[in-house]
């Protein structure tokens, strides 16, 4: 029997449209989708009484006003405490490891939580008060009523994070968890080499990360929840002369985010980019571009529906990590330096003030490391202190850059975490900055290949395991 083409050809488009129809149903079949269940909550972290505005040393104290309120978020992932994790972002430029353990005892108690199942970031907003971390920041030690106001806010900080995250587990619903990557251009390499030497700060043509990482949460009506990013750069765009209470481009890509997905809660954990500045910087204006070239991405990622979605709850992992001082003062050389009208000599006064109650000065220094594994979809990072770039391009050639999301400036805001090459080149992430937080001298030169072997020996570990 003879079959003309054109029935063939009818009968192929009839089978093509019957197949695409089927995996259509496939695809959006409720069945086939991993609910998690998870929930999202924000407080208001904007102090209430006056407080010492940090970020920069060339301001005088307390700060003027506030032009942006600051937030602090969870998203709470998980329906038991076995298998459960909360991340925590806050519009500050950081927190001691102090606090980070005093809320997770607290967490513990109330939620069953263990250390590796909490994350804290910060978004590093140079316009937020002072939470310990940068004691030496202004040359000065903070005494009397200024001390008494950090340890306040200190105090009310922890009192509310603990109840964000019962909110954040009380909000619980099944939801959709899904990722992807965009990109931003705004980070800027800060450091200017000369032969090189580090010379000082500006705009030059070394290493950026412009990956922009993307978590989105939505529940069972398709609904956006929450959204959780990423990116790789300062929170500088404002400068010393705004002397007033801002979340800079982190805060002001979260507001945008929330009025164009109403319900939503925006979060930002900030990347590897310690030795990278916003550019342009220096006005309003500019913090008004960067937070709406992050929030038009994000909005364009979650719109493409092209995200992948996340089937499995994290394996975890945490360490501290012990990095050594490569020179520990004698108490010869600091009264050497305690005559020093800088930040030199407010370091040496510091630790002769140690020495003389019997203290010893720290000659290591804990370093947080964190883990989460969600299976074969994503894995992510969670390193201490302000960590420069080279850590995340390490990471990405070593791990693979598809499904690796790396924050810092996490679990404690300690100092600044500089790369062997950057150890070669000197400057203030290497040397100058550590006075201001009041470490006595830089880490050691291996310090990058014990962090990133704790990384790897983590990221295998958790592996093994998978959440269901």
């Amino acid at each position: 029997m003879k079959i003309e083409n054109k029935s063939i050809n009818a009968l192929l488009i009839m089978i093509i449209m019957i197949l695409a129809s089927f995996l259509s149903v496939a695809q959006t079949d409720p069945a086939k989708t991993v609910w998690i269940a998870a929930g999202v909550a924000t407080t208001d972290i904007t102090p209430d009484h006056p407080v010492a505005l940090t970020g920069y040393g060339d301001r005088s104290g307390v700060f003027d006003s506030v032009v942006q309120r600051l937030k602090a978020k969870a998203l709470f992932i998980g329906k038991n405490a076995e298998t459960s994790v909360v991340i925590i972002t806050m519009d500050l430029i950081g927190f001691p490891a102090s606090l980070a353990d005093d809320l997770v005892l607290r967490l513990a108690k109330k939620t069953g939580l263990r250390r590796d199942q909490i994350a804290l970031t910060a978004t590093h907003t140079h316009c937020g008060p002072e939470t310990g971390p940068l004691v030496n920041i202004s040359g000065r030690t903070l005494q009397g009523k200024q001390l008494y106001d950090v340890k306040n806010y200190r105090d009310v900080l922890e009192n509310k994070l603990e109840q964000l995250v019962l909110d954040a587990m009380n909000n619980r619903e099944p939801c959709l968890l899904q990722w992807g990557k965009g990109t931003a251009n705004f980070s800027k390499n800060r450091r200017v080499l000369e032969n090189g030497k580090w010379v000082g700060f500006g705009t030059s043509n070394g290493p950026v990360e412009h990956d922009l990482p993307v978590l989105q949460v939505s529940n069972e009506k398709g609904e956006v929840k929450g959204i959780l990013l990423n990116y790789a750069c300062h929170g500088t765009t404002l400068t010393p002369k705004h002397n007033f209470i801002h979340g800079d481009w982190m805060g002001q890509a979260q507001q945008l985010l929330e009025e164009r997905f109403p319900g939503a809660v925006a979060m930002v954990a900030v990347g590897c980019g310690a030795d990278s500045n916003p550019d342009p910087r220096g006005e309003l204006i500019n913090v008004e571009q960067h937070g709406k070239a992050i929030a038009d991405e994000v909005q364009r990622l979650i719109q493409s529906k092209k995200l992948v979605a996340i089937r499995s709850l994290p394996s975890r992992s945490f360490e501290k990590l012990k990095l050594e001082y490569e020179q520990i003062p004698t108490k010869e050389t600091l009264l050497g330096e305690s005559t020093n009208n800088d930040v030199t000599g407010l370091l040496a006064r510091n630790y002769l003030e140690l020495l003389a109650r019997g203290e010893k000065i720290p000659v290591d220094y804990d370093y947080p490391i964190q883990v989460w594994n969600f299976g074969n979809d994503l894995t992510m990072v969670f390193l201490g202190g302000e960590v420069v770039v080279d850590y995340v391009k390490r990471l990405k050639q070593d791990l693979g850059a598809d499904k690796l999301w790396v924050n810092a400036y996490s679990n404690d805001v300690s100092c600044y975490i500089a790369s062997k090459k950057l150890y070669q080149e000197g400057g203030y992430e290497v040397d100058g900055s550590m006075a201001y937080y009041n470490k006595p001298s830089r880490f050691k030169e291996d310090t990058e290949e014990a962090i990133v072997k704790s990384i790897k020996k983590q990221v295998l570990q958790t592996q093994r395991t998978v959440k269901k």
